[in-house]
């Protein structure tokens, strides 16, 4: 039973993430567009580059440019290793994402399992949870789509959950013994070290879940024998530090090789976006001194926007009905057995909710645009859990007002199960239609950008400048950077600088297109603007003179 059940849910997990591959051809996001453009680059032996340049906060500038001076490249990896089977397109990819993302419903069903025990539940309202929690993983839309548009969402969910799982064999409480020197116990301590390397080569976020271990081993220590806690705190963690660093470290020296330092330097520019448009930026990168110059109410709003926007549009929308049930439950059973001991539960409710606080409160403008909705899968598969345990007490405490001789454990958990599957179909359907224009229209531009060029009695440049670099590039099979929303003169640098001479605008993002089809600019065009066919859209193409002369 106990593999039987974990198994049924893996492939009942994946069919749902293949059936939902199958509905999105095309990446409905520029990130998903970028690791599945390098995975195809390394595959084609070039290595660990991009065609797509987004940042020009790291050097070198130049194009294919390495990958990943700010993301990490284990979704890369992952869509490589089915690609190297499949051939070398999305759906390949795709597939790498689906086979892994599975993998979070067993995992769901293991934090259920021991956060039942924990809680004291009879067998079959033990395993009406357990199973409950990882039909709820399987179906719940932000997990399957994480899956089938290959980004980092998926492969950190998946790494914090095995971590968070390994916190209780390390930090011992409750076993009756504290030997902080034990075989096994090194050897959990190893393997949740590699595991949260794993995860920080999906997302650097996996901070906050060393924050919670340290926490909780502090918690569990108070069960130990009193002088001998440094020591037996010493002998858990040194082997996470070993195997955290066996995985992470070869990652560390290649950005030392490409980049000159181990760290992400975006990183600490995306702490001062006075707007999203800041990360394209080329000459004014953002300072703590511009950030701050918006005055103390905009600095102080800002958080409090991007906590309701997390709140609403990660947490809850997305995740309906799950993320709003388990935030109830979670209130409503915040003394309970399963939240008072050093949990894989308790591990993802702090670390998620560490998580959610510091991007509100380090990057409020750039998560906005998605930094904490992309390591927020850990958080909802706690979420789940809370849901399905809340599901559990409240059907118990029904059952005892009208004398029930059993409590029903089967009606929150279809319930439950049955609305979020509602909304995920939705959702897959929502994202098949965005996916599917996305691919109409990239294909429309590509073909109007071949027949200008065409027209012209030219080839479309190797490299363009354009506000969709990494779309552009893969529709062109091109190279394409980053559009700034900076002056001309800076775009006329940049373009000189990549030998780019021709600027693609398909949305209004910015200062563009406005600022290129002003007469000012023409002293800094060879030629009028040539509007394109993109779809149901239209996109403009300015091509560049040399040395920008604004009239």
């Amino acid at each position: 039973m106990n593999i039987i059940i974990p198994a049924a849910l893996y492939l009942l997990a994946l069919a749902i993430r293949l059936i939902a591959a199958g509905e999105v051809p095309f990446p409905t996001t520029e990130p998903s567009a970028y690791y599945v453009d390098v995975a195809q680059n390394l595959l084609a032996g070039h290595g660990l580059v991009s065609d797509g340049v987004w940042s020009y906060a790291t050097a070198p500038l130049q194009v294919p440019k390495p990958a990943f001076e700010l993301w990490l490249p284990m979704s890369t990896f992952v869509s490589a290793a089915t690609m190297s089977v499949l051939g070398s397109t999305f759906w390949a990819a795709q597939v790498g994402g689906s086979v892994l993302g599975a993998a979070v419903a067993p995992l769901a069903w293991t934090v259920g399992s021991e956060a039942a025990r924990t809680q004291g539940l009879d067998r079959r309202r033990a395993i009406a949870v357990a199973v409950a929690s990882g039909l709820l993983a399987a179906v719940l839309a932000p997990l399957v789509l994480g899956s089938v548009v290959p980004d980092s969402y998926t492969p950190f969910t998946v790494f914090v959950l095995v971590s968070a799982l390994l916190v209780p064999r390390v930090v011992g409480v409750g076993e009756g013994r504290d030997d902080a020197a034990g075989r096994s116990r090194i050897v959990a301590s190893l393997a949740l070290g590699m595991a949260m390397g794993l995860a920080y080569l999906s997302r650097q976020e996996v901070i906050w879940l060393g924050i919670a271990v340290l926490v909780m081993l502090g918690w569990g220590s108070r069960g130990w024998t009193p002088g001998t806690r440094r020591r037996q705190a010493f002998g858990r963690l040194w082997p996470i530090v070993v195997g955290g660093l066996i995985t992470v470290l070869p990652w560390l020296l290649r950005n030392v090789v490409e980049f000159g330092s181990p760290f992400p330097g975006q990183a600490i520019e995306n702490m001062f976006l006075v707007d999203n448009e800041d990360i394209f930026a080329f000459r004014d990168h953002p300072e703590a001194a511009t950030y701050l110059a918006q005055g103390l109410a905009t600095v102080l709003w800002n958080p409090l926007v991007a906590a309701w926007d997390g709140f609403l549009n990660v947490i809850v929308l997305p995740a309906f009905p799950v993320g709003l049930a388990g935030l109830i439950a979670l209130l409503g059973m915040r003394r309970s057995a399963a939240l008072r001991r050093p949990t894989a539960l308790v591990a993802l409710l702090l670390s998620g909710a560490l998580t959610f606080a510091s991007t509100m409160l380090l990057f409020p403008v750039a998560t906005l645009w998605g930094t904490f909705m992309h390591a927020s899968g850990p958080l909802l598969v706690a979420l789940g859990v809370m849901a399905a345990l809340g599901g559990d007490a409240l059907l118990a405490r029904v059952s005892e007002w009208r004398a029930w001789e059993k409590p029903n454990v089967i009606l929150a958990p279809v319930a439950l199960v049955a609305i979020a599957g509602l909304f995920s179909v939705l959702s897959v359907y929502l994202y098949s239609e965005q996916s599917r224009q996305t691919q109409a229209r990239y294909a429309d531009l590509a073909t109007s950008l071949q027949a200008s060029a065409k027209a012209a009695g030219q080839d479309v440049p190797d490299t363009i400048v354009t506000d969709h670099p990494m779309w552009l590039a893969g529709a062109l099979e091109r190279h394409a950077i980053a559009l700034p929303d900076e002056g001309l003169a800076s775009i006329v640098e940049l373009s000189e600088i990549f030998d780019a001479p021709w600027v693609v605008v398909v949305d209004e993002r910015g200062r563009y297109p406005e600022a290129l089809l002003d007469a000012a600019a023409r002293g800094c065009l060879i030629a009028d603007p040539e509007p394109l066919a993109a779809g149901s859209g239209e996109a403009w193409l300015f091509r560049l003179a040399r040395e920008c002369a604004p009239s």
